[in-house]
């Protein structure tokens, strides 16, 4: 295309969209990046747009249609000729988010409807932004002969991938031997196929580093992908990692605190938690320690609309995340909401003042998620990790490197360091992290800023050391239990590798740790964190062995490990279920009250 052509092109998509801007209320203007990944989504190129929670992500698809269709009727243009009415269809992988998008459409302008919910207008044609579950558009004929049908052929002009981190984390196993969770996610480059040739492809999200970016674009079959990084570096978050004392609730108690003296003037909260174990203890903790003033002037009936605690999981009512939700939205009484990772993508609450994450996720990107709930206002807020060693099983390299950063080092560097090449600290040094407060000098030769509540207890929480005396007897005894153990686990396996190490994960190397470290393992906190331990299983296995040699610690049933559970497959969050799934759902609780009481509320 001759340079004149490309120029005039380029001038035509800037009016365009300047002047379907100016036509919304509460836009001023585009940012750059949603600006730049707009233009070249418009232009027909593929794009993977890296851009931060609560930067407006949404936004760029949100104004495609009406984009074309200004381009469509610009005498002078050739863009978008033949499309009657502008289609893009969206990926995502959650229905809560799919629902907040429709709902949030008609503020810009275009139509919205979910697979499953207005499919006669959407087979028409008539609907601008199609959402749906990866499930349906690659594994539903029905979808997938829609998209490639004459109407949405000629209609359809761009295809969009939201969240798609997940791409890779649900659509491939990473278990050897077990199936991907939602392994369609790992298919969405078909959809490539059966739509017009040269339409676009946008993928989104907050977090993926450089190797990840690589496997989306693999994954999604993108062609010459125009790259648009934001950092996620959100100066008004202060960062803090905390090593507990075995699994111990008193960090909480801040939190009581807080709730108790505030009431519904007190801070917006999230507690992430890895399983649905412990989020449904940690609700139970707080409400325990709580008591009458866990609601509204202690409302003798302990009314759901009253509860300043809320729960969002996969087994939690939909009555009750839709109350925990709007709360976060400004409309309820709900303060502190326990969460799993289904309350970390998409949806956007703005005044998040503490992300709590007990447990560290997986992985870094999902620290970066979850951490990016906080803030979004720009308020300056907090974000602090709490963990004890048993919660390091189950988490990648990145993160134990992350959780052992030195404290000389900056812990904001540290973690943004994995997505960006030069990440900086934040001065003063009491808003960037921990490790910074410690350091920080800005009221001459100290600081007077007080460390938060969220840190202040780790003064009082103090772990015992203790010891016990070995004899030489009892470390070979030890040493031939834990031989027997990687005999037996030996002869159960079905690995063809060459030495015992590589078959069972039960090295040399750990045996002798364990025989010389005898003296001080007393718990799974202390294998975990001190021993190279892979397993749950060999942990527990190590202090059953304890037990039975020296009888000074209680047995530990195969239960006290926490099972940090793959997302639920039966989950109805993740999936377009039917219309009447919730109402399946509620019959296997006690519903029958007009009232929302605790006995419902409490899992």
């Amino acid at each position: 295309m001759a340079a004149a052509a490309v120029n005039a092109r380029a001038l035509q998509i800037d009016e365009a969209i300047s002047s379907v801007v100016a036509e919304i209320d509460g836009i001023s203007e585009l940012k750059c990046e949603q600006k730049d990944a707009l233009k070249s989504f418009v232009n027909g190129e593929d794009v993977l747009a890296l851009l931060p929670t609560g930067y407006g992500k949404s936004l760029i698809y949100q104004l495609l249609p009406r984009v074309c269709k200004k381009l469509a009727a610009m005498k002078d243009s050739s863009l978008f000729r033949g499309v009657e009415n502008p289609i893009v269809i969206i990926v995502s992988p959650l229905v809560a988010l799919m629902e907040d998008q429709v709902n949030e459409a008609p503020k810009f302008g275009v139509s919205a409807a979910q697979l499953g919910k207005n499919d006669e207008e959407i087979m028409r044609g008539n609907v601008e932004l199609v959402f749906g579950g990866p499930e349906n558009w690659i594994l539903n004929d029905k979808w997938r002969d829609l998209l490639s049908s004459p109407r949405y052929r000629q209609n359809l002009v761009g295809i969009v991938v939201d969240e798609v981190h997940v791409t890779y984390k649900w659509g491939q196993s990473t278990k050897e031997g077990s199936p991907a969770f939602r392994e369609s996610f790992s298919r969405l480059g078909e959809l490539r196929s059966l739509v017009r040739e040269d339409t676009p492809i946008l993928a989104l999200t907050a977090s993926a580093d450089t190797q990840s970016r690589e496997r989306v674009i693999s994954l999604l079959n993108m062609q010459g992908a125009r790259r648009i990084t934001v950092s996620p570096n959100k100066e008004n978050i202060r960062l803090s990692i905390v090593k507990l004392p075995k699994n111990n609730m008193k960090c909480f108690d801040w939190v009581v605190k807080t709730v108790r003296d505030d009431g519904v003037a007190a801070p917006q909260m999230i507690i992430y938690c890895r399983s649905l174990k412990t989020t449904g203890d940690v609700h139970q903790y707080l409400l325990s320690e709580l008591g009458q003033d866990a609601w509204v002037d202690g409302d003798p009936k302990r009314r759901m609309k009253n509860c300043f605690i809320g729960i969002y999981q996969g087994n939690t009512l939909p009555k009750y995340k839709q109350y925990a939700a709007s709360s976060l939205n400004g409309d309820g009484n709900c303060r502190v909401v326990i969460a799993t990772t289904s309350l970390s993508m998409g949806l956007n609450f703005p005044n998040i003042s503490y992300v709590i994450m007990y447990g560290p996720p997986e992985d870094a990107e999902g620290i970066l998620q979850q951490v990016g709930r906080a803030g979004r206002g720009g308020s300056f807020v907090n974000a602090v990790l709490y963990y004890h060693g048993v919660q390091l099983i189950n988490v990648d390299k990145a993160v134990k490197g992350l959780l052992k950063t030195s404290p000389s080092d900056c812990l904001r560097k540290a973690l943004y360091g994995l997505f960006e090449d030069s990440p900086i600290s934040v001065e003063p040094g009491h808003k960037c992290c921990t490790h910074c407060h410690r350091t920080c000098t800005c009221a001459g030769e100290a600081c007077e800023t007080p460390f938060p509540s969220s840190e202040s207890f780790i003064n009082i929480v103090k772990l015992p050391t203790r010891y016990r005396n070995v004899d030489p007897e009892d470390r070979i005894l030890i040493r031939e239990n834990l031989q027997d153990y990687r005999t037996y686990l030996l002869a159960n396996t079905t690995h063809l590798y060459t030495n015992a190490e590589a078959c069972t994960g039960f090295s040399d190397e750990l045996i002798d740790l364990v025989v010389d470290n005898c003296t001080h393992i007393f718990d799974l906190d202390y294998i975990v964190t001190h021993l190279p331990v892979f397993y749950g299983e060999h942990a527990k296995e190590i202090l059953r062995i304890m037990y039975e040699v020296f009888g000074d610690i209680e047995y530990v049933e195969a239960s006290v490990l926490e099972s940090f559970e793959d997302p639920d497959i039966d989950y109805p969050g993740y999936f377009d279920g039917p219309d009447n799934f919730d109402n399946d759902v509620s019959s296997l609780y006690d519903s029958d009250s007009d009232q929302d009481s605790l006995a419902d509320f409490v899992l």
